[in-house]
C-alpha cells in the first residue's frame, strides 16, 4: 500500500512538471502585460475643407530597437501627396507616442531618405496627431530621432492604439 502511494505521488509530481515545462513561461500576451511599446492604427483627420489626409503606424520596439513601417497620404483639390516608410525611433509614455522615420518612398520631392516625426496621443475615439518635417533638399532643418511635434490634428475616423512599456528595472512608469 506504501508503495503504491509513492508511485502515485511519484507520478502526479511528473505530471505537474510536464505540464509546467510543455507550458513553458508566461508571455506577455498570456499575462496581459507588454513585452514592448507600440504604436498601431490608422486614422483620417479632421479637414473642414475636404482634404483627405490619412495615416498609418504598425511601430514596436523601445529605441534604439524600434521597428515598423508608418504611410502618410494628403490628397487635396487638385494635388496628390503620400510617403510610406520605416520607423527607426518609437517612445511612448502614458497615451502619448513619438515615432520619428525614414522615409523610403514618396512622390514629394526633397523628401525620400528624411526623418520625418510625428506625435500621437491616444484618447479614445478623440485621438489627436501632430507632425514635424518639410521638403527640403539642403537638409538644413534635420529632425533627430524620437523628436516631434504637438498633437494640433484631430482625427475625425480611425484609430491608435498607443501601449506604453519601458524595461524592468529601469525606475520609469
Amino acid at each position: 500500500m506504501k508503495r503504491s502511494r509513492e508511485l502515485a505521488a511519484v507520478g502526479a509530481a511528473m505530471a505537474l512538471a510536464t505540464t509546467l515545462v510543455a507550458a513553458g513561461p508566461a508571455s506577455g500576451v498570456e499575462t496581459g502585460k507588454p513585452t514592448e511599446p507600440s504604436l498601431v492604427g490608422s486614422a483620417k483627420m479632421l479637414r473642414k475643407d475636404g482634404q483627405d489626409v490619412r495615416f498609418a503606424f504598425d511601430a514596436h520596439g523601445l529605441f534604439p530597437e524600434s521597428k515598423g513601417t508608418f504611410r502618410v497620404s494628403h490628397v487635396g483639390e487638385g494635388f496628390s501627396a503620400y510617403f510610406r516608410g520605416r520607423v527607426d525611433c518609437l517612445v511612448v509614455g502614458g497615451p502619448v507616442a513619438v515615432v520619428t522615420g525614414i522615409v523610403e518612398d514618396t512622390n514629394v520631392p526633397g523628401l525620400k531618405d528624411r526623418r520625418v516625426g510625428m506625435t500621437v496621443y491616444d484618447n479614445g475615439k478623440r485621438d489627436r496627431l501632430g507632425y514635424s518635417w518639410a521638403p527640403d533638399p539642403e537638409q538644413k532643418h534635420i529632425v533627430p530621432p524620437c523628436l516631434s511635434s504637438a498633437t494640433f490634428e484631430r482625427v475625425e475616423s480611425g484609430d491608435f492604439k498607443a501601449v506604453e512599456w519601458f524595461p524592468p528595472g529601469s525606475g520609469i512608469g
